[in-house]
């Protein structure tokens, strides 16, 4: 029997648990109303070859910067065949990785080589964080620049990384690159983090020392470059107003969707934060309390805090709240756990540190067992496979997200239609729509197919196979 010893035993956990993650991207089918909604801005810009523009179906979609799709779009032309899973591979799951890899990078030169390691695997195998690697979002693409920016950051001010002008481009590179992926958060999150942490340091002069001004300057004059190449667009001058006025300004101050109470996230971090969360209470309580002696703090600790709590106050203060946004200071909060537990921990720490592993382990062998249900059940997959090669019309009722489906059918857009216009339609027309409303359709003599969380509706129709 081999023995394996030392970090060999990390490193093939972390093999094994990635090889495990890439694996379940094949099998996962996506869910319909983002996943599937990304596929068709992807296919519409693949269609009208505007790179620049976005459209969901035949309206401006402005909410999103382009990089993400340019990715999409680039695997859909290669590997048309697999382009889900190497979408989710390439978006998410590699830019989980990285944000891991960048965490080890960090803690190995400000801490240790094992709590390197071991803050790696609770980061990467946190239940919050291995779902949203399993979702096709741009968010761990965004959070992948702002991790790597911050790290730079204090690589440089501690005088691990050379500051010199290769090295000052790529820290400027990845502020500007994280807006363009998902918007002003990220450049937003490190900026705050590097204020805060001079702040408390007392040390604003350092900006000198990283050229912040020219640094500025050139972020600046590459979104005025994207700005412009949208400018130069039919319907640009538009789309700008929008970017600018509703998908920015508007969500900040009084967004139109996903409007959440002031102490929303303080409700959401205790859950994001799972199983880790009692550690994480203990760890922000003991460092709030000692705030006042900020410079004793180890390098970790002020870097943990400087990140994790100026953010999470400047998303609480923002009209527009998901969870998913929390996503940017989650590793901060895994750091601000771990070090609680190291130092002020009183119990074993192996052995709890063991635990932490071994219940995120249990939540990924629910998450492989139940899969096919989820697909099954919770996503169109048996929808999708039911009317693939049918012929008939085909609308929705009272499910607008549905819609999202036509390029797997390759139809043009599913009309969203209501009850009155139903009572119109010839015999042979499907109709899709959440089991809920189901009963609305079949008091006027439809009957229906329940496939999963969903049901197909028709007329009584003999000719219908």
């Amino acid at each position: 029997m081999i023995k394996v010893k030392g970090e060999n035993k990390y490193k093939l956990f972390l093999i094994g648990y990635i090889s495990i993650l890439v694996i379940l991207s094949f099998i996962r089918f996506p869910d319909v109303r983002n996943e599937l909604k990304y596929f068709v801005i992807t296919e519409e810009m693949l269609k009208n070859k505007n790179y620049m523009i976005l459209h969901y179906f035949n309206e401006l979609y402005p909410d999103k910067p382009p990089i993400y799709f340019w990715i999409l779009a680039s695997i859909k032309n290669i590997f048309p065949k697999y382009f889900y899973p190497l979408s989710l591979i390439v978006g998410s799951l590699l830019p989980c990785g990285i944000v891991g890899l960048i965490n080890f990078k960090l803690v190995k030169l400000f801490w240790n080589k094992k709590m390197a390691y071991i803050s790696t695997m609770v980061y990467i195998t946190l239940p919050y964080i291995m779902g949203v690697s399993l979702f096709l979002r741009m968010d761990f693409l965004m959070t992948m620049f702002i991790s790597m920016g911050i790290f730079l950051f204090f690589s440089f001010y501690y005088k691990k990384i050379p500051i010199n002008r290769l090295t000052l481009l790529g820290f400027y590179l990845s502020l500007v690159l994280g807006v363009l992926v998902k918007g002003g958060a990220g450049i937003a999150v490190p900026l705050i983090t590097i204020l805060t942490f001079l702040y408390f340091e007392k040390n604003f002069k350092f900006l000198k020392e990283i050229k912040f001004k020219e640094g500025m300057l050139i972020i600046l004059i590459i979104l005025g470059i994207w700005l412009y190449g949208i400018f130069l667009n039919p319907q640009g001058e538009q789309y700008i107003k929008l970017l600018l006025g509703r998908e920015t300004i508007g969500r900040m101050i009084k967004a139109k969707t996903h409007t959440k109470a002031i102490y929303y996230y303080l409700e959401q971090i205790l859950l994001l934060m799972l199983p880790i969360t009692l550690f994480f209470l203990g760890g922000i309580y003991n460092l709030l309390k000692n705030i006042r002696n900020f410079k004793k703090f180890t390098i970790v600790e002020k870097i943990a805090l400087s990140w994790f709590l100026p953010n999470f106050i400047f998303f609480s203060l923002l009209s527009g709240k998901l969870a998913i946004y929390m996503l940017p200071i989650l590793l901060p909060g895994v750091l601000i756990s771990l070090d609680y537990i190291e130092n002020k921990f009183p119990l074993n720490k192996e052995k709890i540190l063991k635990w932490i592993i071994g219940i995120n382990m249990i939540v990924l062998s629910i998450i492989i067992f139940l899969l096919p249900y989820y697909n099954n059940n919770y996503t169109l997959k048996p929808v999708i496979n039911f009317l693939k090669d049918k012929k008939e019309n085909i609308v929705t009722y009272k499910f607008t997200d549905g819609k999202n489906i036509s390029c797997y059918l390759k139809r043009k857009e599913l009309k969203d239609i209501s009850l009155e216009q139903i009572k119109k339609l010839p015999n042979k027309t499907y109709i899709i729509s959440r089991k809920k409303y189901g009963t609305d359709v079949e008091k006027i003599g439809y009957t229906s197919i329940n496939l999963g969380n969903y049901v197909i509706l028709l007329k009584r129709d003999t000719s219908m196979k």
